[in-house]
């Protein structure tokens, strides 16, 4: 099974694409003086801190492939002067996603299980209501 550590979150009005390669994990451990797990457990434990919210985000954007300029603006328009705690579970997910990878989409690994021939088991053919003979 492979995982990719890329995932697709709406922000700004669309779906986008966030990766926190080694780079980008780097770039956020320096910003916010902790490393990727100590993020989580900040998070999970709502100890968080603006910029951890922020330049994980900032950063996922980065890594996704928009350009530095362009993700700075987006922030500044659908992340700074809003609720906070809106962005944690997307905080989150990106992080996750560079430290377990994505999960895969149903059916994607193993394939789909076949359809059931029918999901009406009386399906086919109608009941008989004659009487059997003796």
């Amino acid at each position: 099974m492979s995982r990719s550590a890329e995932i697709e979150i709406a922000f700004g009005g669309e779906d986008r694409p966030f990766r926190l390669n080694i780079g980008r994990l780097r770039a956020l451990q320096e910003k916010v003086d902790a490393g990727p797990m100590e993020l989580v457990n900040r998070m999970a434990a709502g100890a968080w801190r603006v910029d951890d919210l922020r330049e994980t985000i900032l950063q996922g954007l980065i890594g996704g492939g928009m350009a530095s300029a362009e993700a700075t603006r987006l922030m500044k328009t659908d992340f700074d002067d809003l609720p906070l705690a809106q962005f944690v579970p997307m905080a989150q997910a990106i992080l996750y996603t560079a430290l377990l990878g994505a999960e895969d989409e149903p059916g994607e690994a193993q394939g789909e299980a076949p359809p059931s021939p029918s999901p009406d088991p009386n399906f086919g053919s109608p009941a008989s209501t004659a009487v059997e003979p003796s």
